[in-house]
């Protein structure tokens, strides 16, 4: 674990990590704008980490394995803090919420059961998805009322990535962290033959 966090890219890492349980403690508390605040510095550290990594030349198998669990750590508690803080979103849009996510799970159920692992994906579509999903989860913590429009937004990206992740997950017999995309990894493969 020492030499993990030997890397600025990992120390930034474990933050994220480490602001996990605090946000947990906020929003048992009801604590919204405090919460929304824990989400903006576990986005801004879940940018920096990738950059500082490349710029530093310290990006590694071992840097990416750890950035991909604090994700998958963060994401799912974000869905049960906005549960606990805004319940309204799930009473009013119940099988949005459970496709979406149930979608995820599903896809991080077989990246563990196919590769014993989290399969760390750091896929485009997972990115670009990220920001819509984001700014609706602060919005909806800082604001009395949600936005549907960013909700919509927001899970209808979060879909189309976790569908992609699990494409690629059914299809491939590897993963790697920067397979890109599943058009990309079908195309590398198509090459391979």
């Amino acid at each position: 674990m020492r030499e993990l966090l030997s890397t600025v890219p990992n120390q930034i890492t474990a933050v994220r990590l480490a602001l996990i349980p605090v946000l947990w403690v906020l929003a048992w508390l009801q604590m919204p704008l405090y919460v929304a605040l824990g989400i903006i510095v576990a986005l801004v550290s879940d940018v920096l980490d990738g950059v500082i990594a490349r710029r530093l030349n310290q990006a590694s198998e071992a840097g990416s394995r750890f950035d991909s669990l604090a994700d998958n750590l963060l994401l799912p508690s974000s869905a049960i803090w906005l549960y606990i803080l805004r319940p309204e979103v799930f009473r009013e849009h119940p099988w949005l919420m459970s496709s979406a996510l149930g979608l995820y799970a599903l896809a991080i159920l077989v990246g563990l059961v196919k590769f014993r692992r989290f399969a760390n994906l750091h896929l485009y579509s997972s990115r670009i998805a990220s920001v819509p999903l984001y700014i609706f989860l602060i919005h909806a913590l800082l604001a009395q009322h949600y936005q549907p429009l960013l909700l919509y937004i927001g899970m209808g990206m979060f879909i189309v990535s976790s569908t992609e992740r699990l494409l690629l997950l059914l299809s491939s017999a590897d993963v790697t962290p920067h397979m890109g995309s599943v058009l990309l990894a079908w195309r590398a493969r198509s090459r391979d033959r």
